[in-house]
């Protein structure tokens, strides 16, 4: 198993990495095999252990060095009996390795995550894929793209789940009755209201597609209709000042709250006093967050022709816009929504079922083995 990080990482991939290790070594053990983790970004060390049915695993960190990760995917290639990348960019040894007969390297397996597998793809990376045995990808959205820009590749989708360690919910959490106090881009410091929207996402200046510079558009429009509809951007990054300054432009300004990062406690204050969670995102190939928001319960606002509608059923755990986004219809999407507390919490409840039928650890590691069992038959 190569991956970009595990444990010690942070963002979506190694989110999702958790959960194919703990899938890889059940593999493993049912089949009777050692595993190897190589991991690419943390620190330099190697540990070994037994799992829980005594099967051998070894983690071994590289510490970043690409030459001792490629050196250690060209050993195990030739004497391994199955190998999974979690990047399309650890896997391009592959493209090397297509003129050998399958029977002469390990079966091979890619998870693709999302744009870095269809958009902007390189020759090398198209290669690979087509070399693998298998492609794994996080969502049928992410998989339908990636058949749209090239064929000759053989994949399934396997929707990810939360990680292993995350806090489910025992039952549809009500909303608190607690108030946070943040600053708000006009500089005055309250008490969020209760038509607080929360979006909680990195604010990248390559990407500028989470929804936060539509959101504030649009939210003076929406103040008219709610008087008291509030938007808190969690998160930071290096578009963080530049959204900022959109926000303290904004007629809405006193009603837009942007905390930066914030702990797990805080982040667990505001998702509990949040009456809906809002990202018009056009760039995730999934969408863990919008998982997160629906363990509390939160309805959630989403667009159609984005990773998001794996996740959020339109009309059932919460709406989906159209894009490119028009204003007039986030607009009526988020007055309607936040008119009709109802309704709300009609589809945070209906989301929160949907996550734990479908998108638990659990869920997302069975998917897994079932996918790569067959390759070792």
């Amino acid at each position: 198993m190569f991956v970009t990080g595990i444990a010690r990482s942070d963002g979506g991939i190694a989110a999702a990495n958790r959960n194919v290790l703990a899938a890889m070594e059940r593999v493993s053990e049912r089949v009777g095999a050692a595993l190897e983790v190589h991991i690419l970004h943390e620190p330099t060390g190697t540990t070994h252990r037994t799992g829980e049915s005594g099967e051998r695993i070894m983690e071994k960190s590289h510490g970043g060095s690409r030459y001792m990760m490629g050196a250690a995917i060209a050993r195990s290639l030739l004497r391994s009996q199955l190998v999974l990348f979690d990047h399309v960019h650890l896997a391009t040894p592959l493209a090397a390795l297509s003129i050998l007969p399958g029977f002469m390297r390990a079966k091979t397996v890619i998870c693709a995550h999302g744009s870095e597998s269809w958009k902007r793809i390189k020759p090398a990376s198209i290669k690979a894929f087509q070399t693998a045995d298998l492609t794994l990808t996080n969502s049928n959205y992410t998989l339908e793209h990636m058949r749209r820009t090239f064929n000759g590749f053989s994949g399934q989708a396997c929707p990810l789940g939360l990680p292993p360690k995350f806090a489910l919910t025992p039952s549809p959490p009500p909303r608190s009755a607690k108030r946070p106090v943040l600053r708000a881009a006009d500089g005055a410091e309250r008490a969020i209201s209760d038509r607080a929207m929360l979006l909680v996402g990195r604010m990248d200046p390559a990407e500028q597609e989470k929804g936060h510079r539509e959101l504030i558009s649009v939210l003076p429009r929406v103040c008219r209709e709610v008087a008291d509809a509030d938007l808190v951007f969690v998160g930071g990054g290096g578009d963080a000042e530049a959204i900022a300054q959109i926000a303290a432009a904004s007629p809405a300004a006193g009603r837009i709250f942007l905390p930066g990062r914030v702990d797990d406690d805080q982040l667990s204050e505001l998702y509990a006093a949040a009456y809906a969670y809002v990202m018009p995102s056009r760039q995730e190939g999934f969408g863990l967050v919008y998982l997160e928001a629906m363990n509390h319960a939160l309805p959630c606002l989403a667009c159609h022709e984005d990773g998001a509608a794996d996740v959020v059923v339109d009309g059932e755990t919460g709406l989906l816009v159209k894009q490119p986004i028009d204003d007039n219809e986030l607009t009526a999407a988020i007055v309607g929504l936040l008119s009709n507390p109802p309704r709300a919490r009609e589809l945070g409840e209906a989301g929160w079922s949907r996550l734990n039928n479908q998108f638990t650890a659990k869920a997302h590691q069975s998917r897994m083995e079932t996918a790569l069992e067959p390759l070792l038959r």
